[in-house]
């Protein structure tokens, strides 16, 4: 993903954060000289405040993951 995406998305983990609506997650990213981008992996989970919430999932594959 270009940078401003990158940016994009640590600023609503970390406002999530903040407020106290994301209590968990996972974030890898590294960037890569080939088409001069970051390589993503995020999980999060959100909603916290309105009771079970759901996660949001940025370039991790879960097609294999167990149901």
């Amino acid at each position: 993903m270009p940078r401003e995406e990158l940016v994009a998305l640590l600023d609503d983990i970390r406002d999530r954060v903040a407020a106290g609506d994301s209590l968990e997650g996972h974030l890898r990213y590294s960037f890569t000289a080939v088409g001069q981008h970051y390589e993503v992996g995020a999980l999060y989970r959100i909603g916290q405040l309105l009771g079970q919430g759901s996660t949001t999932i940025v370039g991790i594959d879960i097609s294999g993951a167990a149901a």
